[in-house]
């Protein structure tokens, strides 16, 4: 290792510190606010029925709408511009958005909360590609798996935070869960004023508004490499796991559970990732190991036909979903590592942008397609765990046909091959 790299690493590992810091604080008021909706449309919930027996889909339709419809831009607009600078701004909106939550729990309006919910979440869609791009630019690709399982393990934490704590200020209050959400976004604009200030990655870089032009602008780009086989691995999973969290609150009448059990379980999911996540990326050393995917896609399969067949109390769904958590963390973390590893660096965060658009394009697929047919075929949860089990084995099959095109992008000298002009 040279002289200036080692004059830059103290810098580095304050700078990643501090995108940690701010990255665990907008995961706490996503998945705050995700989980007080998600608990507020089902049997016994403050809304019940609002938006029929499929509410819960329609809640993760108005999270990832957003998604789909700006990240072509986004993604751009990282690369053209300090990621630093992007992160720093949509901290501060997040304050306004979450005045507004709290408003909307006052008045116990739903569409309120609701309408500040999207703007919530197209926040969100210019954070996303601003933070995982800048996670390269802050850490030395050979630490990239182990910084990404920080980085699971801390947003995970986060989620298991916002989705537990979420159920117990329903019962005390809504508001008080509002107040939360803006202390919570004040910490997270500090803290990000903390990350180094960085130069844009490609400041000549034209922003199309042309939002899917520019998806398939970067595809074309993808096209031949591995990079394209990583993005469908990443959001095939995304397909079927975001049911998940549409399911298990379905889980409440059944078992007569309070909004605070239930919020466990949903916690439960958000732990397992989380250790998962260490573990793979520990796991991997210096490298990254893109062998956990068929393990991780295969652990999960067994996990939801265990929840379709045996699961009756709540002790089972909480132990099943933690399990079935860390698998998730083990196919996550060296997926997010390679989408990191192989883009040039002006090509890195269009890249992330476009991975997390044909991401949430899947999750509302399915979340569509569970809202349109659960006042059909019923919203038994177990089923529907059965149908989960259904397209992970899909995904399993897929990772072990993709193994050695994964392997070659995981390699060393794939980093920073992928996207050059």
């Amino acid at each position: 290792m040279n002289s200036t790299a080692k004059q830059k690493q103290p810098r580095q590992r304050g700078g990643f510190t501090a995108l940690l810091a701010t990255m665990t604080c907008g995961a706490i008021n996503d998945n705050l606010l995700r989980g007080a909706l998600l608990l507020s449309v089902v049997d016994r919930g403050l809304w019940a029925d609002a938006l029929g027996a499929g509410g819960t889909g329609w809640i993760t339709v108005m999270l990832y709408l957003p998604f789909i419809l700006l990240l072509g831009v986004t993604g751009q607009l990282a690369d053209r511009f300090s990621k630093r600078t992007i992160i720093v701004w949509t901290r501060c909106v997040e304050v306004v958005l979450a005045v507004g939550v709290t408003a909307g729990f006052l008045w116990q309006d739903l569409w309120v909360v609701c309408g500040f919910f999207i703007l919530l979440a197209a926040q969100s869609a210019f954070f996303s590609p601003a933070k995982y791009g800048a996670v390269p630019e802050l850490v030395p690709d050979d630490q990239l798996s182990r910084a990404n399982g920080l980085l699971s393990l801390l947003t995970n934490a986060a989620i298991i935070t916002g989705v537990a704590v979420a159920g117990y200020m329903l019962s005390i209050g809504p508001v008080i869960l509002g107040l939360t959400m803006v202390g919570v976004a004040v910490i997270s604009t500090v803290c990000s004023l903390f990350i180094p200030k960085s130069l844009p990655a490609d400041p000549g870089l034209v922003v199309s508004a042309r939002t899917f032009t520019a998806h398939l602008r970067v595809l074309k780009r993808m096209r031949g490499t591995p990079l394209l086989a990583t993005t469908l691995a990443w959001c095939w999973f995304y397909a079927v796991g975001s049911l998940v969290l549409t399911i298990v609150p379905l889980w409440r009448g059944p078992l007569e559970l309070s909004a605070p059990a239930t919020s466990l379980l949903l916690a439960a999911t958000g732990a397992g990732i989380g250790i998962g996540g260490l573990i793979a990326g520990f796991g991997s050393g210096p490298g990254i190991r893109p062998v956990y995917v068929p393990i991780g896609a295969a652990g999960m399969t067994a996990s939801f036909v265990l929840m379709g067949f045996i699961a009756s109390t709540w002790w089972d769904v909480f132990i099943l979903l933690g399990g079935m958590g860390v698998f998730a963390g083990l196919y996550l973390v060296p997926i997010l590592a390679m989408l990191q590893h192989m883009p040039v660096p002006s090509f890195r965060a269009r890249t992330i942008g476009t991975a997390n658009f044909m991401t949430y394009l899947t999750m509302s697929a399915s979340a569509v397609g569970f809202a349109v047919l659960a006042p059909i075929v019923g919203d038994d949860p177990k089923m529907w765990f059965l149908v989960c089990a259904g397209g992970m084995l899909l995904v399993f099959v897929d990772s072990l046909l993709r193994r050695r095109v994964m392997a070659d992008g995981a390699a060393a000298e794939r980093f920073g091959t992928i996207g050059a002009n």
